[in-house]
């Protein structure tokens, strides 16, 4: 059982603990399966309508023909779910006659199946790889929607010592919170400067574990682009001092909360990603930032009305749909899009999904 991993590491960081509690090969979240949809914790832009996965099939062959129509050009993904992505993507591209041979990075043997079933109709373009060490070099397109959120994150908080780490330890009452020193160097540097500013009891997060991933993807990119869409925030948004209580939720059954304790395994956990790491991250290992702005934005200058005609017919439900992933109520605000990108003439017209809005400064 995950409780007696965890009660034999005990204490231990938040971020071991978070990485267990989705990870673990056995017991871990992911690894269970799937848990999208009306019957699952939560529902991600895939789910809601194809057009979501049209629009960016709309924006993966722009970059295509900026590239100069590549021969050997393919589109990698990681967090795809259960492949719904995947599959209105490559629908898309089949009816424009564009299909690209599609790689989907995926650990989890029960996830796996689930997208081979959603995507049998394209199995002889799609395949699968378990992380990105073992992919080789490529040219093409690496799509990330919702992944980042669910990369294990330290908690930490301000205290009359200063700040100090949030460590989870196993008790006879079950899972409690001790403080501690900071487990890493890197924690401080990230928010030293804005944490002069926070009232004690601040909490907030801070993720160092997505660099040796984020590294593997950008050795093996020879040309291309990186498409990351998650809910996020610029770093002095994400460590403003209203924000007080961090990011960190937890989903079951489409029930946010703010207990991660419960359920441990059972339930989704979740940070905001900070978009400023990412471009650091871009910027440490040779990727240009391209593009970054909401999803409402994005999706609109895509086209995504004249798509949700082409895809669907476009009936009262569809168009709600429509109105749940471009509206600032629903996914058209929360949701960013930030494209960072290697081998584009830097004199270039900006891309299609960033015509309307560009908040690149933001970063």
């Amino acid at each position: 059982m995950l409780e007696e991993i965890l009660k034999a590491e005990s204490p231990l960081t938040f971020e071991r603990y978070m990485k267990l509690c989705l990870y673990h090969e056995r017991y871990g979240y992911y690894a269970r399966g799937p848990r999208l949809g009306r019957k699952g914790d939560y529902f991600t832009s895939p789910t809601v309508h194809r057009v979501f996965g049209a629009a960016l099939a709309v924006q993966v062959l722009e970059i295509y023909e900026r590239l100069g129509e590549p021969p050997d050009f393919k589109i990698v993904e990681a967090g795809a779910g259960e492949g719904y992505l995947a599959l209105d993507l490559l629908t898309y591209l089949k009816k424009k006659d564009r299909l690209f041979p599609y790689t989907i990075l995926e650990p989890f043997p029960a996830l796996k199946s689930l997208q081979e079933e959603t995507l049998k109709d394209f199995e002889p373009w799609v395949n699968w790889r378990s992380g990105p060490e073992e992919l080789k070099p490529w040219v093409g397109v690496f799509i990330a929607n919702e992944l980042l959120d669910a990369f294990p994150v330290h908690l930490i908080t301000k205290t009359p010592e200063g700040l100090q780490e949030i460590y989870v330890k196993v008790t006879e009452e079950g899972l409690e919170e001790e403080t501690g020193a900071l487990s890493e160097p890197e924690i401080l540097s990230r928010v030293l400067p804005f944490a002069l500013t926070w009232p004690e009891g601040y909490r907030t997060e801070v993720c160092t574990s997505l660099e040796p991933f984020y590294k593997e993807l950008a050795k093996k990119l020879f040309k291309g682009a990186f498409i990351f869409i998650d809910y996020g925030f610029p770093r002095p948004d994400y460590y403003h001092p209203e924000r007080s209580r961090g990011t960190l939720l937890a989903y079951y059954r489409h029930r946010p909360g703010e207990n991660p304790y419960l359920r441990p395994g059972h339930q989704d956990l979740t940070a905001h990603v900070d978009f400023t790491y990412l471009r650091e991250l871009g910027e440490r290992y040779g990727l240009l930032n391209l593009g970054f702005t909401q999803q409402g934005p994005f999706l609109v200058s895509l086209g995504v009305e004249r798509l949700l005609e082409e895809v669907s017919a476009c009936d009262f439900r569809d168009r709600e749909a429509l109105k749940l992933l471009l509206l600032p109520e629903g996914l058209g605000h929360s949701h960013w899009v930030l494209v960072q990108g290697r081998g584009f003439d830097l004199h270039g017209p900006p891309l299609k999904g960033f015509t309307l809005s560009n908040r690149l400064r933001l970063l």
